[in-house]
């Protein structure tokens, strides 16, 4: 089947022949002007610019279709973009926000630790000042002891000489008594000798012959 003409196809079908008319009051070789051939082809003249019309009115309705629906196109773009750009300016005022309360949170608790590290090496530095002064203290406390313990040794040690000497005087007199004691004794025959007497309580340091 052959394929459908165009519009410019089909008015250039029907205008392809257009009749040859003499002009209006030309009577060359005695020819009458054929005014029912003439008003036909006028007709389809006007029916073929009739029909470009029809296509060129589709056309332009067409075309305005196509524009609105651009129009509407690029509209709801730009809406669509007006709304993107809400959201992220929304987004991020809310980041900045969020931002923001995090910073102020971290300065926060920087404060905080800076003030508990200042506070511990107060803590730590008051310690140690308090360490090297028990420790001062004890030393002394140390010191007197020891002076203490070596004037309590020498005054023991002074006691012991003069007990020494207390004992050996007091040695020394028993001994005088016990001498006298035993020339009395032997002196008087009815008691037996002192010597004896001492034997028997162990006094008498003589070796037995």
């Amino acid at each position: 089947s052959p394929e459908p003409r165009s519009a410019a196809q089909h008015s250039s079908v029907l205008l392809s022949s257009p009749p040859s008319f003499p002009k209006m009051g030309d009577k060359k070789g005695g020819d009458e002007i054929n005014y029912q051939q003439e008003n036909d082809y006028m007709k389809r003249k006007i029916e073929v610019l009739r029909y470009r019309i029809m296509i060129k009115d589709e056309q332009i309705l067409g075309c305005r279709k196509s524009e609105d629906g651009l129009r509407k196109r690029i509209a709801e773009l730009d809406q669509a973009f007006e709304d993107e750009a809400v959201r992220c300016r929304e987004n991020t005022a809310e980041m900045s926000r969020q931002y923001r309360e995090m910073q102020e949170s971290f300065n926060d608790t920087i404060d905080v630790l800076q003030k508990k590290v200042s506070e511990a090496k107060a803590e730590i530095e008051s310690v140690t000042k308090e360490i090297e002064q028990v420790k001062i203290e004890k030393e002394e406390v140390l010191r007197q002891k020891d002076l203490e313990i070596a004037s309590l040794s020498s005054k023991m040690e002074t006691m012991a000489f003069e007990f020494a000497d207390m004992l050996k005087e007091t040695l020394d007199k028993m001994s005088q008594r016990i001498e006298v004691t035993h020339n009395s004794w032997d002196r008087d025959t009815t008691k037996p000798p002192l010597i004896n007497r001492l034997k028997e309580f162990g006094l008498n340091d003589e070796p037995n012959d």
